[in-house]
């Protein structure tokens, strides 16, 4: 029972072949927590010996292609109240320790939201919702932003509690939504291991997740997860095609997945398909930046040079935060009018 246990946090982890980061990650967790437990899946490198001095409890677990089993073999070691799930490329400031310690008070919450940063570059600039750091931003690293991804990490320790998903496991649908509480509180987190980059990741990633697909035990998300890996990893368009169109036939998240079935028509360059499904996210209220841009690109395209402008001039209008990509868009609609006007005389 949950009352018997002891008030504090458990930090628990699974981790395989982390040697790069581990030794960072539990050095800044040490002393804000009260135990950390680390189950090994099949590390080949050091990451073992690395871990054994800064844990209180190290376990080994029999990969068997399924995350929800192994992050729940864990958690049955944790002797205290509150568990919190880290990976070990990622760290929390110590003042947010801190916070963490006063939502354990809160009777009515059985789990909380945080926010994973994932940071990055955005190099294009193409990326919407990518967040610029703050200046001195010291958990940035050499990283100029970040995109935010809110998640379930530190909840109660109860047996009802567990991960659910061979794949992206989440314990989400073990709590009562009205007991989930929801933070500002954020997981740094840093892809830095330079020999296991996201692609390897991604692979290992959709080799379970098609395995699932084809035992036909899937369901929209292991459709959606697969059709998003194919998208922006592999570049199979239609397959990514096939399984989004597959995870919206399911109910999954119908615009998020609309609009990936758009972006995917659109690298494939199906032009009138691509449009068609933006026009239909438009239609239904979605009007990110992202949709827009695409759509006006799609619209220059086909020729649609009036419209194409307009959907520039509201993103501008509606505020860019990154100046790589203001400065494209803004740089776009200038050639876009200079053409629509040079048109315009050329018929007069």
């Amino acid at each position: 029972m949950e009352a018997s246990k002891p008030e504090g946090i458990s930090l628990c982890m699974i981790v395989r072949d982390e040697e790069f980061f581990i030794q960072h990650m539990l050095a800044s967790a040490r002393e804000y927590v009260d135990e950390v437990i680390l189950v090994d899946t099949g590390s080949v490198d050091n990451t073992v010996e690395i871990a054994r001095p800064l844990v209180d409890r190290l376990e080994f677990f029999s990969w068997v292609d399924d995350f929800a089993a192994a992050r729940n073999y864990s958690l049955q070691f944790a002797k205290f109240r509150w568990i919190l799930v880290l990976d070990a490329d990622e760290v929390i400031a110590p003042q947010d320790y801190e916070r963490l310690r006063e939502l354990m008070s809160d009777s009515d919450r059985d789990g909380y939201y945080l926010i994973q940063r994932q940071y990055s570059d955005n190099a294009d600039g193409a990326d919407s919702q990518w967040i610029p750091v703050a200046i001195n931003d010291e958990y940035a690293g050499d990283f100029r932003g970040y995109r935010e991804n809110r998640i379930l990490r530190f909840f109660r320790n109860n047996k009802d509690i567990c991960y659910r998903g061979r794949i992206h496991e989440i314990v989400d649908y073990s709590l009562d939504s009205d007991r989930i509480g929801s933070t500002d509180i954020p997981i740094h987190h840093h892809h830095s291991n330079p020999d296991w980059g996201t692609r390897d990741h991604a692979m290992r990633d959709l080799a379970i997740m098609e395995q699932i697909i084809a035992e036909g035990a899937a369901t929209g998300r292991e459709y959606s997860l697969a059709g998003a890996v194919h998208l922006r990893v592999t570049g199979n368009y239609s397959a990514a095609i096939d399984y989004l169109t597959h995870a919206l036939a399911l109910g999954e998240k119908p615009i998020s997945t609309r609009e990936a079935i758009a972006e995917a028509h659109y690298r494939a360059g199906n032009l009138s398909e691509a449009i068609t499904e933006y026009r239909t996210l438009y239609a239904l209220g979605a009007t990110s930046s992202a949709i827009k841009n695409n759509l006006s690109n799609l619209l220059v395209r086909t020729g649609e040079l009036g419209e194409a402008a307009d959907l520039l001039e509201e993103i501008l209008n509606e505020g860019v935060s990154d100046p790589v990509r203001k400065a494209r868009i803004e740089g776009n609609l200038m050639a876009l009018r200079g053409e629509i006007e040079r048109q315009r005389k050329e018929k007069s």
